[in-house]
C-alpha cells in the first residue's frame, strides 16, 4: 500500500470531520442559514469585483473560476478539490476583503431554502458547479457522494443487489440529522451542478444563471436535463442503465484519482477497482440509477445530438495529478491504462475547461506535505474540542 493512500485512510474521517466542524464553528450565524435572495445578490457583487481584479491584474484569468474558487471553503479546499478545480488566489481573496467583509459568508455555506421551498446544500453546488466547469463533472459531485455511500456501508453485503438494498434505506433523506448518507440537499446540488455549470461561460453572470436554473425546476425536470448532459441519449427504463451509471462512474478519470487516494482503487491485477470495494461502488451506483429513472418514470431521455455525456479530465492529467500526490508507479499505471482505452471526444457543454483542469495540475504543489498538514490539523482540532467539553462540564458540575 502506497504512502499517500495510508496517510488518506489514516486521516480521511479525522482531519475532514475537524475541519468541517472547526468551518462550521467559524461561521457567521448568517452564513449557516443565508437567505436565498441576499446570497444571489452576494454571488453577483462577488463575480464583478473578480472582472474589476483580473482587469486591474491584467493577468487574462477566468472571472468565473476565479468567483467559484473563492467560495470553496473546509473539504472543497483540500489537495484533490486543488489538484482539480485549481488553488484559490490568495491575493483576490484579500482584494474581496478589503471592499466588502461580507462577502466571506459564501465561503463554505450550508444548505439555503430556494424560492421554491426546496433546500439545496449551496456550498457543496458552488464547488461542485468549479469542478464541472473546469471539465471534471463527476468527482465532486454524484460520483463523490456515491463513493462516501459505499464507505458508509462496505462490509455489509455480499453484493452489489444486497448493498442497494440496505443503501436504499438511507438515500435521498431530509438533511435533518437523520440516518441518511447520500441526504436529499447533496442529491439536489450534484444534480444541480451538473446541468448549472454545463451551461456556462466566462461571460455568463453566475447568480443570473442560478436563478434562471431554479424558476419553476421540478424533479422530473431537473433528473431529465442531468442525465441528458451525463450519458446522452439512454433509455432509464432498461436494466442496462444501472450498468451504463456505474461504468461512466468507474471509467472517469477524476473519479478514479478519488477513489485511488481512498484506497478503493488499486493498482494490483491492473488499474481498477479494488476488489473489496467494488460491490459496494456498484451498489450505491445501482440506488442512485434506481433514483433517476424513477424521477422520470423510467423513461427514454434524449440528449443534444453531439452531446455523449460530459468530458472528463484527459488521462493524461490523471497522471500528473498522481505524481504530483507522490506515486509515481500509480501515475504509470494510470497513463498506461489509458492508453490501451478507447479515445474518447470533450463535451462541446463543457468546451475549453479541459484544458483549465489539465494546466491547473502542472503546479509545484505538494500534496503529501499539504495533507500531512491538514492531518496535524484534524487531530489538534479534535484534542482542542475535547478539552474544551471537559471544560464545560466541569464548570458546570460546580
Amino acid at each position: 500500500m502506497t504512502t499517500i493512500t495510508n496517510i488518506n485512510r489514516l486521516g480521511c474521517a479525522l482531519a475532514g470531520a475537524a475541519a468541517a466542524l472547526l468551518l462550521w464553528l467559524a461561521l457567521p450565524l448568517s452564513a449557516k442559514a443565508a437567505d436565498y435572495d441576499t446570497t444571489l445578490s452576494r454571488l453577483d457583487e462577488l463575480q464583478t469585483l473578480a472582472e474589476s481584479y483580473i482587469a486591474e491584474q491584467n493577468n487574462g484569468a477566468d472571472p468565473m473560476l476565479l468567483t467559484l474558487s473563492y467560495t470553496r471553503g473546509g473539504g472543497y479546499n483540500d489537495s484533490i478539490w486543488q489538484l482539480t478545480a485549481g488553488a484559490k488566489d490568495s491575493d483576490f481573496e484579500s482584494y474581496v476583503r478589503d471592499r466588502d467583509e461580507s462577502l466571506g459568508e459564501l465561503v463554505g455555506m450550508g444548505s439555503i431554502t430556494l424560492g421554491n421551498g426546496d433546500t439545496v446544500d449551496f456550498g457543496h453546488l458552488l464547488a461542485s458547479i468549479n469542478l464541472v466547469y473546469n471539465g471534471v463533472p463527476i468527482t465532486g459531485s454524484w460520483g463523490g457522494d456515491c463513493m462516501e455511500l459505499a464507505c458508509a456501508y462496505q462490509g455489509q453485503a455480499s453484493d452489489a443487489e444486497g448493498y442497494a438494498s440496505l443503501m436504499s434505506a438511507s438515500f435521498n433523506l431530509p438533511d435533518d440529522g437523520s440516518n441518511s448518507y447520500f441526504g436529499s440537499d447533496d442529491l439536489r446540488a450534484d444534480l444541480d451542478s451538473v446541468n448549472i455549470g454545463a451551461e456556462l461561460s466566462a461571460d455568463t453572470r453566475l447568480a443570473d444563471a442560478i436563478r434562471s436554473y431554479y424558476d419553476g425546476m421540478t424533479e422530473y425536470d431537473r433528473a431529465y436535463r442531468f442525465i441528458a448532459n451525463t450519458f446522452g441519449t439512454v433509455n432509464t427504463g432498461d436494466k442496462a442503465f444501472r450498468e451504463r451509471v456505474y461504468t461512466t462512474l468507474a471509467g472517469d478519470t477524476g473519479m478514479q484519482l478519488l477513489l485511488y487516494t481512498e484506497g478503493m482503487w488499486t493498482l494490483e491485477g491492473g488499474w481498477q477497482v479494488a476488489t473489496d470495494s467494488e460491490p459496494a461502488l456498484r451498489g450505491a451506483a445501482y440506488v442512485f440509477a434506481d433514483y433517476l429513472s424513477g424521477a422520470v418514470n423510467g423513461e427514454k431521455v434524449t440528449g443534444a445530438s453531439e452531446l455523449d455525456g460530459l468530458a472528463t479530465m484527459a488521462q493524461s492529467a490523471l497522471a500528473e495529478a498522481l505524481g504530483a500526490l507522490g506515486d509515481n508507479e500509480a501515475a504509470s499505471a494510470a497513463l498506461e491504462a489509458g492508453q490501451q482505452a478507447p479515445a474518447g471526444g470533450t463535451s462541446s457543454a463543457v468546451g475549453g475547461a479541459l484544458d483549465e483542469a489539465t494546466q491547473s495540475l502542472r503546479t509545484n504543489f505538494d500534496a503529501r506535505i499539504f495533507q500531512l498538514v491538514l492531518l496535524i490539523i484534524g487531530a489538534g482540532a479534535l484534542l482542542g474540542l475535547i478539552v474544551s467539553l471537559i471544560g464545560f462540564v466541569r464548570e458546570n458540575q460546580r
